[in-house]
């Protein structure tokens, strides 16, 4: 009983990880891109300055894909270690 606990636990933390790591990027680049877009549409003087702004938010686009593919392939490994503890049993 204490080992299917463990496993389930395993598996549940996996999930919750990385839900919380993905969403936390997206919420962080949605929450930018609501600001940037006030500031570019305030005006052209707001506008021509918000080119510095502008490139932050491309460099944290970037940040969040390759982010992504670090979870990704987090997700993978651990998956196949979890699976591969659940079919040879010690």
């Amino acid at each position: 009983m204490i080992e299917l606990i463990s496993y389930v636990a395993r598996a549940f933390s996996l999930g919750i990880r990385l839900f919380a790591n993905l969403v936390a990027g997206h919420t962080l680049l949605k929450v930018l891109a609501g600001m940037l877009y006030g500031i570019m549409s305030s005006g052209l003087i707001f506008g021509a300055l918000s080119i510095l702004p502008l490139g932050i938010f491309i460099g944290l686009v970037g940040l969040e894909i390759a982010v992504s593919f670090i979870q990704a392939y987090v997700f993978s490994v651990l998956t196949m270690s979890y699976l591969k503890d659940a079919i040879y049993l010690h």
